[in-house]
């Protein structure tokens, strides 16, 4: 009888651990830019996606190389726009609004003495609609014609632009703010000041939840003082400062935020008490932070410091909330660069005396979770060893989501430490494989990393893709997607849980 019953246990564990493994159904391959870029996935409320790749500005351009790539809902890709502005235009953004794609982007000129705003339609099928006026800021000459910045609500009902002029010395620093519904309708404008001295330095991030909150993320000292923000929100009527006090001589020293799904801005991060902060070059760090707003009111609703045992070198990779639990999660990183070897077969005058090699490691992944007080319940690492060299560090770093009530870890990770015999990618003379983990949200317990059963190579008939695991957005609670790439091609996995 004992053995019958642990034969039934150890069936019903690993039909749990098969219904818990993500599987993956991939789209065709696609040619994709360059390795110098950032991607943004976006999602509509159609069960479809956007895609943002962006490429930094050439040579004596002002705004980046950017292409958008939309698929629907089979995961079929529906169109690829290049969005590149033209010479003398800016690159603002390109957002999801009422299920659609606007390019944002401003220009300034001279006879009007304004920089104005405008909005682009992109049709289902990829082509420009006729552009639409939304902000302006006065200028009276290019080099100080001022930023726009723009983010939308979660269910893509709400635009917020915040519309920046040039720095002007010793005055308080002003900016315009813009709320517009799915129509591009203005819901309320309004100036405002804060009680901040103009820098030349400004960082201001724009959230708006579904309800028409507005929050603005902000760095209130740029003069070396400190590391220190300010979180403002404003309602149409009144805008109200809620500063992150970190107290004695703790800084902020790598920072993530995000809204809830109830509408609250969540900040959360690493502090250090040292001196200077210059991550993945041996800061230590010294606890976590957690501050939470009220959606509603826009007042502090968790204010929490928690120290732990000095690590090093975290950056915090994103902050979520559960069931009323906060989880920050992050990973251990450094990077090095050295002077590039001369090579011997190439005349020394065409080789450039300025060039260097970067290499870069990303390390265990932190997860640090706090009650719906801002205690700390837990504190879990999970193991990790990913390095790469001069290529931006695209694939080492891990997918980290609340999938169907539980945290998974997904990345790529060295072959040798498991023994299942999967397929495997090599990399730098080095096999990797593709594995997850699983932590309990609500009380940090971990399951151990174990490569993925379900994972159909998406290179097998390409040259062989790793996972871009960073690349990810989550479409429900059972549901995501995320990106596999090699050198010259891409593809993209609708993920289940």
């Amino acid at each position: 009888m004992k053995k019958i019953f642990l034969l039934a246990f150890h069936f019903i564990f690993a039909l749990s651990l098969m219904a818990q493994e993500p599987t993956f159904t991939w789209t065709n391959s696609n040619t994709k830019p360059d390795l110098e870029q950032s991607i943004q996935v976006y999602a509509d409320n159609l069960g479809g996606y956007l895609l943002v790749n962006k490429m930094p500005p050439a040579s004596g351009s002002f705004a980046p190389s950017v292409t958008a790539e939309y698929f629907n809902a089979q995961n079929e890709r529906v169109y690829k726009k290049n969005v590149t502005v033209e010479v003398m235009e800016d690159f603002v953004n390109v957002v999801l609004l009422n299920n659609k794609a606007y390019l944002l982007k401003s220009l300034f000129t001279k006879e009007s003495g304004v920089n104005t705003l405008y909005a682009v339609p992109i049709s289902s099928s990829g082509n420009y609609e006729d552009a639409k006026a939304i902000a302006t800021i006065p200028a009276e000459k290019l080099s100080a014609r001022g930023l726009f910045h723009a983010s939308c609500s979660e269910d893509d009902s709400k635009l917020i632009i915040v519309s920046e002029p040039n720095f002007t010395k010793d005055q308080n620093e002003k900016i315009t703010l813009s709320l517009f519904n799915d129509k591009l309708e203005t819901i309320w404008k309004k100036e405002e000041t804060f009680p901040y001295l103009w820098t030349r330095a400004v960082y201001n991030k724009p959230y708006v939840n579904n309800a028409g909150m507005v929050y603005l993320l902000k760095k209130t000292d740029m003069k070396g003082e400190g590391i220190t923000y300010s979180v403002f929100s404003y309602d149409g009527t009144k805008m109200k400062e809620y500063k992150m006090e970190l107290d004695g001589n703790k800084k902020a020293a790598s920072l993530v935020s995000d809204l809830s799904k109830d509408g609250d801005l969540l900040v959360g991060g690493y502090y250090t008490e040292d001196a200077k902060v210059k991550i993945g070059f041996g800061t230590a760090f010294h606890g976590a932070f957690v501050f939470q707003t009220d959606g509603k009111n826009g007042s502090w609703k968790i204010k929490s410091i928690s120290p732990f045992e000095k690590r090093k070198d975290i950056t915090a990779r994103k902050i979520i909330s559960y069931k009323g639990n906060i989880i920050i999660t992050g990973e251990i990183t450094y990077t090095n660069s050295s002077a590039r070897p001369k090579d011997p077969n190439i005349p020394a005058s065409e080789q450039d005396p300025f060039a260097r090699d970067y290499s870069y490691s990303h390390l265990d992944i932190m997860v640090d979770g706090f009650d719906a007080n801002g205690k700390s319940i837990y504190q879990q690492s999970v193991k990790k060893s990913n390095s790469s060299k001069n290529d931006y560090a695209r694939w080492n770093s891990f997918f980290g989501e609340i999938m169907n009530d539980k945290l998974y870890l997904i990345f790529m990770d060295d072959k040798t430490r498991y023994d299942e015999k999967k397929k495997w990618i090599i990399f730098g003379n080095v096999p990797k494989i593709p594995v997850f983990a699983i932590v309990d949200p609500t009380n940090g317990t971990l399951t151990p990393s174990k490569p993925i059963e379900n994972y159909e190579n998406p290179g097998n008939k390409e040259k062989a893709m790793l996972l871009k695991p960073d690349v990810f957005l989550k479409l429900n609670d059972k549901e995501c997607v995320i990106r596999a790439e090699n050198s010259e091609v891409y593809r993209m996995a609708r993920v289940r849980f």
